[in-house]
């Protein structure tokens, strides 16, 4: 069971699906081989235990978020059209129902077992330093005036996940229409700039 293979990703559907409706603790490894066309024994010999199969599917979360991260401030762009690109790869993940359905067993298991959470924090340290790049390499520019880099994140991505996440996530709403996206974004967008009192 290699890596990118079939039966490998077979796995990793079957373990979302059941962790989406069952959670970690009534999850069993039986269930998941069994659902999964694949023997307990292969299973086992590549997770441990239903534990490392969560991480790996909590590291499937992780890596839809990249693109958010490996984005950096350039000085030869209109802040305003990276600020816009900014906000259009975020929302784009409030789109992806395979990244709401992660989400939601993440919050869910963080919820329900404190050492899990404490668990899953250390896992999104990393993910949240991350999402605050190309607002500290602004900062650094001096784009940002006196205004913190995680602070200037914060501001920026909690409008726009409250519209296209929170609202999918918590309450199961459809994803927003490509007329709002293009509003929320231009908006978004605008309201920062004003807030740093930046001119476009």
């Amino acid at each position: 069971m290699e890596p990118n293979n079939t039966k490998h990703n077979d796995v990793l559907c079957v373990a979302i699906e059941e962790f989406a409706h069952r959670g970690l603790v009534g999850t069993t490894m039986e269930a998941i081989a069994r659902k999964a066309n694949v023997s307990k024994r292969t299973l086992y010999k590549h997770y441990a235990n239903k534990q490392a199969l969560f991480d790996n599917v909590v590291q499937l979360l992780l890596s839809r978020i990249e693109q958010l991260q490996n984005y950096h401030y350039r000085s030869d762009v209109a802040v305003y059209d990276q600020l816009k690109e900014l906000a259009r790869l975020s929302l784009a993940l409030g789109s992806d129902q395979d990244y709401l359905t992660l989400s939601r067993i993440v919050i869910i298991e963080s919820m329900r077992d404190q050492q899990q959470a404490a668990r899953l924090e250390e896992k999104f340290l990393d993910c949240g330093k991350g999402l605050q790049g190309w607002f500290a390499q602004a900062h650094e520019a001096g784009i940002l005036n006196d205004i913190p880099a995680d602070i200037a994140a914060a501001f920026f991505y909690g409008g726009l996940k409250k519209m296209a996440y929170w609202e999918q996530v918590i309450q199961w709403k459809p994803a927003l229409d490509e007329e709002k996206i293009e509003q929320l974004i231009d908006l978004t967008s605008r309201f920062f700039i004003s807030g740093i009192k930046l001119q476009k």
